[in-house]
């Protein structure tokens, strides 16, 4: 369903956030929104996507929207994640720059104006890299070595930190919508559709948590990892080609000794049950392995030709 919209539609400023069951503090972000704008332009829009909230979310964001009708609301039928519901606001932003800020209040609106100050021509994309995060030593810990990958798979410059407090001009949402995958993870968006060059960093304020926890456990990094290895590197396959000829090597070595030591000795013995049985199960553990990385390439590409989507709106009033 569609609300009217009375806005401008050349907006400069679209600020995005995914929401997830955040009841609690929508209302205090989005007041704290338009006092931080109050002195920067008129000219923007505030994009909430519920990601198929579990409390009352979506009713509240409905509310916001009828009271001023620069908040646009968008509901998903089902939970796709962060950043599915980050490229849709991104996709429905109208702005010449997108601001994305978490829905917890641990992005200050307030440092807002500092990301604004640091986008120009030279910059696309501007991360909020923040001096100290306010998150338990074990989600730091997780974070630092999710970071260290995203480096290694990226090819981002390791000084660059990502968060999901950050500003693209318009340039860098138009390369990153036009992604069709629907295994959606914005960095790698980034920099596969922007010049690392025209990456940077400003430096911002990480507060507390104000309720609830955070969404980023274990497993879901687990996931991110998975998901960021198998889809935008080749390490999987890299890995079972090197140890295929590892193996394969090994085993023809092997080979090769048994035949000349049976040549030097003649009263040398063949190999016996328990030789044999370690040889076939490590080369039968290899094969499934190579199997089940191609499986799970093969799986993928299957989602991304048939039923695969970024996202699915049951709802929205914009």
């Amino acid at each position: 369903m569609h609300g009217c919209n009375s806005v401008n539609s050349h907006i400069k400023y679209s600020i995005i956030i995914p929401v997830y069951n955040s009841e609690r503090t929508i209302d205090l972000l989005i007041s704290r929104i338009i006092e931080v704008f109050r002195s920067i332009s008129d000219d923007y829009e505030i994009i909430l996507v519920d990601d198929c909230s579990k409390d009352d979310s979506w009713n509240k964001l409905k509310s916001l929207h009828a009271k001023n009708d620069r908040i646009k609301v968008i509901h998903f039928i089902q939970n796709f994640g962060q950043h599915n519901a980050t490229l849709c606001g991104l996709k429905h932003s109208k702005g010449k720059y997108a601001i994305t800020l978490d829905d917890d209040l641990q992005h200050p609106p307030e440092e807002i104006p500092k990301l604004i100050k640091k986008i120009n021509d030279s910059n696309w994309v501007v991360y909020g890299r923040f001096k100290t995060k306010n998150h338990s030593r074990f989600q730091n810990f997780l974070s630092n070595r999710f970071l260290s990958l995203n480096h290694k798979i990226l090819k981002i410059p390791k000084d660059i930190k990502l968060t999901s407090f950050v500003i693209y001009n318009r340039e860098a949402i138009e390369n990153i919508t036009t992604i069709k995958s629907s295994y959606i993870y914005l960095p790698a968006f980034v920099a596969n559709s922007v010049p690392l060059d025209k990456i940077t960093n400003v430096e911002v304020i990480h507060e507390k948590r104000k309720s609830g926890k955070s969404n980023y456990g274990l497993y879901r990094m687990f996931k991110f990892s998975l998901n960021l290895i198998i889809n935008f590197s080749s390490i999987p396959l890299t890995f079972v080609g090197i140890m295929g000829v590892i193996i394969s090597t090994l085993s023809i070595g092997y080979g090769v000794t048994i035949i000349i030591r049976k040549l030097l000795d003649p009263n040398y013995g063949v190999m016996g049950w328990n030789s044999l049985m370690v040889a076939v199960t490590l080369l039968s553990g290899s094969i499934l392995i190579a199997i089940g990385v191609i499986g799970e390439y093969l799986r993928r590409i299957l989602r991304e030709m048939s039923y695969g989507k970024q996202y699915i709106i049951g709802e929205k009033w914009v």
